[in-house]
């Protein structure tokens, strides 16, 4: 028996997809996590939540996600950014309501902030870092230093990678975009894109502190104008 026009399943039209941009704070035991294991802890938060994540296409598709900026391993951060790709009927979530349902499945050290929907790919022009001293260190030594490397136009810098990479060579100067040094408190601003960024602890281990016993915190990343939608991804730029 032939079935007729009438029975057959009217054919689905495909599902709208809707950009969240998130900001959110990694703290405490969650700056050792690497970034890889970061974008494992959204994916299974997202899986629980029951959100309608997008996937990307291919053979083994992943949830649609973009981290602005991989986090060195160690430094916790006040102010990260992902943006999350969900579906929906004709009426988008509201960016409030995936921060509540989001939060739920977090783990303690991941706090969400806030949400927007974003309609291009975020690029990160620099980062703010802030750290304090130890006390041992000697402020007015440490203060000289820096303003030795502010004042130049240039300053080699070599950071090991390990053995199974090569050393990259580049020049510090360029990326200090600010630095000052008020009474214990180190804040910088740290300039990154398509040539790279720097670290923090670069910078300190060119004033001669050891990096490694210094905790430093992300304050705040800050975005270039965004880039069109269909615009190549930054080195910089994460996407799962």
């Amino acid at each position: 028996m032939v079935a007729s026009r009438s029975s057959r399943s009217p054919q689905q039209k495909p599902m709208a997809i809707s950009r969240y941009r998130v900001r959110f704070q990694k703290r405490d035991a969650l700056r050792f996590i690497s970034h890889h294991d970061l974008m494992r802890v959204f994916e299974l938060a997202l899986r629980r939540s029951g959100l309608k994540v997008a996937f990307t296409q291919g053979f083994n598709p992943h949830p649609r996600l973009s981290f602005a900026l991989a986090l060195p391993l160690g430094v916790e951060s006040l102010d990260e950014i992902v943006d999350i790709d969900l579906e929906h009927g004709q009426e988008p979530l509201d960016p409030a309501q995936l921060v509540t349902t989001l939060s739920l499945q977090m783990p303690p050290g991941l706090v969400l902030l806030e949400a927007v929907i974003a309609t291009k790919r975020p690029r990160v022009a620099a980062a703010e870092y802030q750290c304090e001293l130890p006390q041992n260190a000697d402020p007015d030594e440490l203060q000289a230093r820096l303003q030795a490397l502010l004042a130049s136009e240039t300053h080699a810098f070599t950071r090991s990678r390990g053995e199974a990479k090569a050393a990259r060579n580049f020049d510090a100067r360029a990326f200090v975009l600010a630095a000052s040094l008020q009474g214990r408190t180190l804040s910088m601003r740290l300039k990154t894109g398509a040539d790279g960024g720097m670290k923090p602890s670069d910078l300190l281990q060119i004033l001669g502190l050891d990096a490694t016993a210094i905790l430093v915190t992300k304050t705040k990343t800050v975005l270039a104008p965004d880039l069109p939608p269909d615009a190549p991804s930054e080195p910089g730029e994460q996407v799962q």
